[in-house]
């Protein structure tokens, strides 16, 4: 899965430079990254599965990747307590109120979709890495604040393939699954 992978090695250098307390991040692809940059053929793939990902829209993706999420690791659970889920609520009617099952949460169902977004934005930016490189080191250095490390960017990578299957099932080919 070349574009997560992409990706993640991205902003895991950003949560190291946080970590080491480096000023701002590369602007250039890390090392790290390197090996994982993906070819046209793959960025292409990646485009047109990430097409149907957003037809089904992204609070709908949100939730079934921090399902996801959450069956791989259960314990990253202890990362969106309560006070932290209350952070993310819309407060519309619509919305409902009850916080207690962070597995039906609507608050975690949001904050789940900015992931999904920037992975949009990552989709967008494959062709551009000088706004996307450092976009994905700024994300990974701000997710020190939330005890976020290295082993749980890899499990949202498992998640989010996992996700993407969930979602394309069939059209989640081989390629498709290589590319991401």
């Amino acid at each position: 899965s070349m574009a997560y992978t992409f990706m993640s090695s991205i902003m895991i250098e950003g949560l190291r430079g946080a970590i080491a307390k480096r000023a701002a991040g590369p602007k250039q692809i890390p090392a790290s990254a390197l090996s994982a940059v993906p070819s046209e053929h793959m960025k292409s793939a990646v485009e047109r599965s990430w097409e149907q990902v957003q037809a089904l829209g992204t609070y709908n993706v949100g939730e079934i990747l921090y399902r996801h999420t959450f069956m791989i690791m259960p314990e990253a659970i202890h990362l969106f307590p309560p006070e932290v889920r209350l952070k993310y609520r819309e407060w519309s009617p619509d919305e409902g109120n009850d916080e207690s099952n962070a597995y039906q949460s609507p608050a975690l169902r949001k904050l789940f979709s900015k992931f999904v977004n920037a992975v949009g934005c990552a989709v967008v930016g494959l062709h551009d890495s000088s706004k996307l490189v450092p976009m994905l080191t700024q994300l990974g250095a701000r997710h020190i604040n939330y005890g976020v490390n290295e082993a749980h960017w890899e499990t949202l990578g498992k998640a989010f393939k996992s996700a993407l299957r969930e979602i394309l099932r069939e059209s989640f080919t081989q390629e498709g699954e290589g590319a991401w």
